[in-house]
């Protein structure tokens, strides 16, 4: 049976750590009983939403990280960095070495996102994602001899957010466009999958029978489309004709960004889409954390247009 544990989660009032903090309250209370969430205010809706549902508050104070850090973690069993990428890459670096000192066994790292691993762009690859492995590496050698496992989770993309105009899925106006052949799948994930995700991955990392099974790196595939999926669903889901997906050739747009690297890292996600590197579906750890959805019914696009 697996013990009581304690997890912080960091920025647990944010676009995702919200999700994943509640999920930790309302579903894995009895394993997790405690749940200590760091926001910079924590008089806000969210965070006095999360305190009624059982969260103990922590003051995250940018002016004195340290000192929020070691008070936050000081016995606590895992780390959920769900700070956002806009949050300075020193805060982050002190997250991992805080975590690491405090003696957490699990740590989890700010990804939550593309599989940057498989990036193909040489010379000119998106600075986020440059950041991102500079940040793993460092928390892997800060953690190296230690108790602390860090662990980075890829998703893909979140699915309450994911399918927007910017990625080419103008779900109001009927309207989609992408890099690469429309048939080509990718990998969403609602942020509560990722939440459920994180507590189980969680439990099987700190319990001694399961903890060798849990990869330093891993994705996670709630649910695979295409863009001629998600056209067809939205027509029938609607009532509305299908549309024509309109399509731009890869190599065209790989061009573009050789020539302004660092452009909106949209267009890079979505070379990703087109290239097939976004789609987890035959090389995911799903049967690790949900084994046949034993525990829970992953998200489906169709369940997101129910919806609204």
């Amino acid at each position: 049976m697996a013990g009581r544990y304690s997890v912080a989660i960091v920025g647990g009032t944010g676009r995702l750590g919200y999700d994943v903090s509640r999920v930790f309250l309302d579903e894995f209370h009895t394993t997790f009983p405690t749940v200590r969430v760091l926001t910079r205010d924590p008089s806000t809706a969210k965070a006095q939403d999360l305190a009624e549902r059982g969260a103990l508050l922590q003051v995250f104070d940018l002016e004195d990280v340290a000192q929020s850090l070691a008070e936050a973690f000081a016995g606590m069993d895992v780390v959920i960095n769900a700070l956002p990428t806009s949050t300075p890459a020193d805060v982050k670096r002190q997250v991992a070495q805080s975590a690491v000192q405090n003696g957490v066994k699990v740590l989890f790292l700010s990804e939550f996102g593309v599989d940057h691993s498989r990036n193909d762009f040489p010379g000119y690859d998106h600075h986020e994602w440059e950041t991102k492995r500079q940040l793993a590496s460092e928390a892997r050698e800060i953690a190296r001899g230690t108790p602390t496992q860090v662990i980075a989770v890829y998703p893909g993309l979140f699915l309450e957010s994911g399918l927007n105009p910017f990625m080419g899925f103008d779900l109001d106006n009927n309207v989609f466009s992408c890099f690469g052949s429309p048939a080509q799948k990718i990998t969403f994930t609602s942020k509560a999958d990722v939440g459920r995700s994180l507590a189980r991955l969680s439990t099987l990392a700190l319990e001694p029978l399961t903890a060798d099974k849990v990869p330093d790196e891993l994705r996670i595939s709630g649910t695979v489309v295409s863009f001629e999926d998600v056209r067809d669903l939205v027509a029938q889901a609607k009532g509305v004709q299908r549309a024509v997906v309109r399509s731009e050739g890869i190599e065209q747009v790989k061009n573009r960004l050789r020539q302004t690297p660092g452009t909106h890292v949209a267009d890079y996600i979505r070379v990703l889409m087109g290239e097939g590197k976004l789609d987890f579906s035959n090389d995911n750890s799903n049967s690790l954390v949900n084994p046949a959805e034993a525990f829970w019914r992953w998200k489906s696009v169709n369940d997101l247009l129910l919806e609204a």
